[in-house]
């Protein structure tokens, strides 16, 4: 069962030689708690290898630790055979495509509270270098001048500090903005008003934060797409700002429009700007970026946020312990594409998950047509759990006879779309037939119907640990979903269940357990003049397969039909 379990969080415990790929330099502490914690493993450090060659050596490692320089494109991916878990030592994931990790089950994780401090003091000390015009003054006086008059600078005390991402990092930044004295104003469609009060913020539209704001400074993700982040200020928002604003980004390149924040600079609409990231990093000979860093009025740093002793230390430590998590059968705490479920929640939901894939494998082999649409529905305490492990339980099942892609919690929505799977559900915290009840139900296509023998119902629950099902369409049974299961339909009237057991003797089957469920759960007297013709469903758990001249001679007893064999 903690098999089942560790297949479907996408966690299961590395058996055999560990190998786990560096190809970014990482803080040494990372390197040296990989390998205390993992003695046996095999740890290669490759800073500077290049695309092609980690495309050719990737297929051997389990895991991956990056910081921004390495590309994780989807090619990488795709020759990354054995992969559990892509670590990336500081916050942005832009390197690495997500979406491929994800499709593929592997994790990704990032260190999203390492660099928090770093980040938010640099973006500090670019703010007072702004205000202060401390880089110009410092390259003058290397120049032998003595320029007093020239640098005159602004006081940020009672000066309004516009935030633009109210996260870890912004309200790191908001709290010495106000030991500062600054107001802080902000802007974050994620934070609640109330939540911002709390700490002396004010939260406003984006347009008004850019139009009351003294200072600004981004602290957002950079996504695409229509409401993405990419260029979030262009020109129409560098102009609603105050004229002589002063502009910060330590965040992410591209967030900003270059090109406009040039022309803006250029006919002198804000004093200057302070960037530590670009839209393409090393900027090396990009024409347009070197005439930006190089104008008078803008501070340039190459991408130092995170590059403080302390943080690099903590981001490596951080993805680190979370890659030995993995590898030995846990969970990560900062996983970027997997729902973040609690150990203790796992531990509960584990015999649930393993009923739920049976269900779907069960399913599968009973009723072996295309289907596209399928409610779960949860009754009892089981539904008052984040259950999204299950449903990635019941992808696995159901695909698991006609795909071949691992499929965990990672990647099992995905999946389920691309094989025209919808899968609904229902939560109901009163108890159904039993005290915490899982039932599977096929729904038919518009204009579909199905045949009175159809299975389209399947219902389990878990006593004492162990998977049950306890209905197979419309009838009730009980037993246990493993191995190689014999289901008959049967007219229900005495010596069904001698003639099956005979021919199975006769073949050399042993019969483990057998199970005759009717079509009403309620126990009456046997009348054979009431229901002449009422069928009832046998189920015969066998050691071993039944050989094809027995299933011949069970189909030909007489009032046994529907045989159908299945192995779970």
């Amino acid at each position: 069962m903690a098999k089942v379990h560790d297949e479907i969080v996408g966690n299961a415990q590395q058996t055999g030689k560990v190998k786990i790929l560096i190809t970014d330099k990482i803080a040494r502490e990372g390197v040296e708690l990989l390998r205390t914690q993992l003695p046996d493993a095999q740890i290669d450090e490759r800073p500077g290898i290049k695309p092609e060659q980690l495309i050719g050596i990737i297929g051997e490692y389990s895991a991956l630790i990056v910081r921004s320089e390495t590309q994780v494109t989807s090619e990488v991916l795709d020759a990354a055979h054995q992969m559990k878990i892509v670590g990336r030592a500081g916050v942005g994931v832009d390197n690495i495509d997500t979406a491929a990790a994800t499709r593929r089950g592997i994790i990704v994780v990032n260190s999203p509270t390492g660099n928090i401090i770093a980040a938010a003091e640099h973006s500090i000390a670019m703010l007072m270098a702004l205000a202060r015009r401390i880089p110009a003054a410092d390259s003058s006086m290397k120049a032998s001048k003595w320029e007093k008059s020239k640098f005159m600078g602004v006081e940020v005390r009672n000066k309004t500090l516009g935030v633009i991402g109210l996260g870890k990092v912004g309200m790191a930044v908001a709290r010495r903005a106000q030991g500062l004295e600054m107001q802080i104003i902000a802007f974050d469609p994620f934070v609640s008003p109330e939540q911002a009060r709390k700490n002396n913020v004010l939260m406003l539209s984006l347009d008004e934060v850019l139009q009351q704001a003294d200072f600004i400074t981004l602290h957002t993700s950079l996504t695409s797409g229509p409401n993405g982040t990419r260029g979030l200020i262009g020109e129409r928002e560098l102009r609603m700002m105050k004229p002589g604003v002063r502009l910060i980004n330590c965040a992410r390149g591209g967030l900003i429009d270059e090109d406009a924040l040039l022309t803006v600079l250029n006919d002198g609409h804000i004093a200057g700007a302070a960037l530590d990231v670009f839209s393409q990093e090393p900027v090396r000979d990009n024409e347009h970026l070197q005439k930006l860093i190089s104008h008078e009025r803008i501070i340039a740093t190459p991408h130092l946020g995170a590059s403080t002793a302390e943080a690099q230390v903590g981001v490596a430590t951080d993805v680190a312990e979370q890659i030995v998590s993995v590898i030995n059968g846990g969970f990560p705490r900062a996983a970027v594409n997997a729902p973040m479920i609690l150990p203790e929640t796992l531990k509960i939901l584990e015999p649930y998950m393993t009923l739920v894939q049976k269900l779907g494998q069960l399913y599968t082999q009973l009723q072996p047509e295309p289907l596209h649409k399928i409610e779960i529905a949860y009754s009892g305490d089981i539904a008052s759990y984040d259950l999204r492990p299950l449903q990635a339980a019941l992808v696995k099942g159901l695909l698991e006879s006609v795909s071949d892609a691992h499929v965990n919690m990672i990647n099992a929505q995905i999946l389920a779309k691309e094989w025209g799977l919808e899968i609904v559900e229902q939560k109901s915290t009163t108890p159904a037939e039993f005290a915490n009840q899982v039932t599977l139900r096929v729904i038919p296509d518009a204009g579909q119907t199905f045949n009175d023998d159809a299975i389209t119902e399947l219902s389990g629950t878990v006593v004492h640990g162990e998977p049950r099902i306890v209905r197979v369409g419309r009838y009730w049974t009980e037993f246990v979903p493993e191995g190689y299961i014999l289901f008959c339909r049967n007219i229900d009237q005495p010596g069904m269940i001698g003639i099956v057991g005979t021919i199975l003797g006769k073949a050399g089957i042993n019969i483990r357990h057998m199970d005759v469920g009717p079509s009403v759960r309620k126990a009456r007297a046997y009348d054979p003049h009431s229901h002449p013709d009422e069928p009832a469903l046998m189920v015969i758990s066998v050691d071993n397969p039944i050989p094809d001249w027995a299933i011949a001679e069970i189909q030909q007893a007489g009032n046994i039909f529907g045989i159908k064999g299945v192995t779970i």
